[in-house]
């Protein structure tokens, strides 16, 4: 590369102080506007002279005369990431009005998300004589070029750190800068090279930031220890290991200076101690040294580093918060929080540049449809990472989206289950579990457990997965994080509200406020979903009613394992090997044994219904065990129970129970149904729709004992309504399957 130029904005400052340079011709990027409403685009002009450049600021306010005046002058141009909005001002019909204008064309950025330049190559691909006639018609202006279907385009590297030089560029065939601009006007160059990605646009701003800092502060030219850790971390080397040498050189330097004394400040104590442990951490530091091992690009170790680092310094904070709130102190605790303020600084350029390179999809869609005349095949949702704090607990939500991905799966499509947990989730299906930073269990709801997962990897996972949409089981942390990232990255997002946690944090706590504040958290957590899907046509009125529009509301499609839950499982000794008469009736519950399942309406019930020949028997675990078998002493408690010993459990009883008013589907009634159980259940929550009242079960008052054990003593004594409703209930589940289920699912969002 015997050539050299710089394309500053709106300056020649940059050129000018290397144009004494052998190769060096001047080139600028101006901003120019449309003068009807000033929306503003950037043009690329290279081989200009200083008074051209002068000329050209002169008339940047007018679009239309800055063309002109490009053309007269023969200057190389080019339209620069033309469909990046800097602005919402810029809209479809500047687009068109830049097609009648200008030839030349970005098509490679060097720091944009490579989505934009698929779109500009995708759109220029397809343009027409009759669309430009079109457009020439629809805004009165004629092309300023022949044959101005046919584009040329061109890559820059669009690099402002120095430390990416030349990812992106336009090749021709020349042996000078003047012969390179007269094949570039001619059209006769190709673009080359890759986008940018947030990481190396975040290590760029941290390397300004240092060159900024070694101008500035002292202590920050190489010789201090914030210039080296600064330093090695810009290598993408851990800054934290220094030398018992430097170490104590450091130490000489603040004791000196007296800034070693500022550091034992109240104020900046804290901070300080968790910095100096964290530094010290002979985990983490072997933690960093696996992770970056094999790395090959500085800008990614140095955001492993600055992952892990921050990872486990916050949740030294987050630990002492809870350990000093828990202990009464509240102040100490507050302060504990405002000094999280400059750690989460420190990283702001990573979340600065994950936001700025997230490409606008739908105006990238608006461009593909109107200009390329068909969707943009890369914009298609095609690829869905479904995020869940919970998915190796035994319950609906991980059964749901185990069943729902493996069916997906067979179904061909792409669709991976996020987590975030200690120890290895189960793998049977597309998987990825992050290593969370720590683990806090529920208070009040014991054997669940919630993680704090790593914000800046589940960003970084889902930006270079390419994905489409973000789906979110849970609103707990992980997918808290989940929803922070698709905001950021623009992504679609799905919620699924699976469980009635304002009905649960109710019955767990008997507080009524904390059920408001609950509901308060769940409102703005799915107002933020494009979609919303709930269980029941009963929770999407209750959603209406809470103010969540109608068409963001769907019901999820549910399916069952029809080769699993079968009828004819039924075993004879099943029930009676646990301690049921021979040829008795058998009232089952399956499900958590907790107490927001309302098991004690049963339980009253069962005061009622005992007689010779019944047996109640209860499937599951949970915290409200020891309870209710001190209540209900005479029933039988199997534990939790899986695969074909649960199917056999559904198909030896005859009634299946379930009084909860909290839970929102409730896949057991289906299984049950498959194995021809009548199901007697609330009118409250989800469970009342899948049961046909007088045909495949009963559907009673919600908390009413009375009214619970009414059809429950009709189903016990009456063999031929037991019969009936068996047939009904294997008709009424006999189409139902998984994969039926993830198509609908998955084409319901194409």
């Amino acid at each position: 590369m015997g050539c050299f130029t710089l394309t500053d904005r709106d300056t020649l400052d940059g050129c000018l102080s290397i144009a004494e340079k052998p190769g060096v011709f001047l080139s600028t990027e101006i901003t120019a506007q449309f003068p009807e409403d000033r929306a503003q685009v950037r043009l690329l002009v290279w081989g200009l002279s200083e008074a051209e450049h002068r000329e050209l600021v002169s008339l940047r306010g007018n679009l239309y005369e800055l063309q002109r005046y490009l053309a007269d002058r023969d200057l190389a141009h080019a339209v620069a990431h033309p469909f990046h909005r800097d602005e919402d001002r810029l809209q479809m019909g500047h687009i068109e009005k830049l097609l009648l204008l200008f030839r030349h064309f970005e098509g490679v950025n060097g720091t944009r998300n490579a989505l934009s330049s698929e779109v500009v190559r995708f759109v220029v691909e397809r343009l027409t004589r009759a669309k430009l006639e079109e457009l020439a018609n629809r805004h009165n202006i004629a092309p300023t070029h022949d044959e101005p279907w046919k584009k040329v385009l061109i890559g820059g590297s669009h690099d402002s750190s120095g430390l990416f030089v030349a990812n992106a560029w336009t090749e021709a065939d020349a042996n000078d800068a003047a012969g390179f601009l007269a094949e570039v006007r001619a059209g006769r160059c190709v673009a080359g090279g890759t986008g940018g990605t947030p990481i190396a646009q975040a290590h760029g701003l941290y390397g300004q930031i240092f060159r900024f800092a070694s101008d500035q502060f002292a202590g920050f030219d190489g010789h201090g220890i914030a210039g080296k850790a600064f330093s090695r971390f810009m290598k993408g080397e851990n800054p934290t290991e220094f030398s018992l040498g430097e170490k104590l050189g450091f130490l000489a330097q603040g004791v000196l200076s007296g800034k070693i004394f500022e550091f034992a400040k109240p104020g900046r104590s804290s901070l300080w101690k968790q910095f100096a442990a964290t530094a010290s951490d002979g985990d983490l530091n072997a933690h960093i040294e696996r992770a970056t091992a094999g790395v090959a690009e500085p800008e990614r170790r140095a955001f492993l580093i600055a992952c892990l680092f921050a990872d486990r310094l916050l949740y030294r904070f987050f630990t002492s918060f809870v350990k000093k709130l828990s202990g009464g102190k509240l102040i100490d605790a507050i302060q504990d929080v405002a000094i999280l303020a400059p750690v989460m600084l420190s990283l702001s350029p990573y979340f600065i540049a994950f936001r700025q390179l997230a490409p606008d999809r739908a105006w990238l869609a608006e461009i593909g449809r109107s200009l390329g005349g068909a969707p943009i095949p890369a914009l298609k949702n095609t690829k869905r990472a479904w995020f869940t704090d919970t998915l190796d607990d035994v319950n609906g939500v991980a059964m749901t989206i185990r069943k729902m991905t493996g069916a997906a799966e067979q179904n061909g499509d792409s669709l991976t289950v996020v987590t975030c947990r200690e120890g290895s989730p189960p793998a049977d299906i597309p998987m990825v579990n992050f290593s969370p930073i720590g683990e806090f269990e529920l208070p009040e709801y014991e054997l669940q457990r919630l993680s704090f997962p790593p914000v800046l990897q589940v960003l970084d996972f889902i930006q270079r997965g390419n994905f489409s949409e973000i789906i979110i089981s849970t609103p707990g942390p992980v997918g808290l994080a989940a929803l922070l990232a698709a905001r950021m990255l623009g992504l679609r997002t799905a919620g699924i509200y699976h469980t009635d946690f304002p009905q649960y944090v109710r019955f767990l706590t008997d507080d009524r406020s904390w059920e408001t504040l609950t509901w308060s958290f769940m409102r703005w957590f799915y107002s933020q979903m494009d979609v919303v899907w709930v269980n029941s046509e009963s929770y999407r009125r209750s959603w209406m009613e809470r103010g969540m529009p109608e068409a963001k509301l769907r019901i999820l499609p549910r399916g069952l394992d029809t080769a699993l839950f079968r009828a004819d499982r039924r075993s004879a000794d099943f029930w009676q090997k646990r301690g049921a008469p021979a040829a008795g009736v058998v009232l089952l519950y399956v499900g958590r044994i907790s107490k927001e399942k309302n098991l004690d309406v049963i339980a009253a019930a069962w005061e009622r219904l005992r007689a010779p020949g019944v047996t109640i028997a209860f499937v599951g675990d949970g915290p409200y065990l020891a309870e209710l078998k001190r209540i209900v002493p005479d029933a039988v408690f199997t534990g939790y129970l899986g695969g074909e010993e649960l199917a056999t459990a559904f198909a030896s009883a005859d009634v299946f129970l379930f009084p909860s008013t909290t839970d929102t589907f409730g896949n057991v009634i289906v299984e049950a149904q498959a194995c021809g159980l009548p199901c007697v259940v609330s009118d409250v929550g989800g469970p009342r729709d899948l049961v046909e009242n007088g045909v495949t079960g009963f559907v009673t008052r919600g908390l009413d004992v009375s009214d619970f054990a009414k059809p429950v003593s009709r189903l016990i004594h009456d063999t031929t309504l037991r019969e009936t409703m068996r047939k009904s209930c294997e008709q009424a589940t006999a189409r139902h399957s998984w994969k039926d289920a993830a198509r609908q699912f998955w084409d319901a969002t194409k």
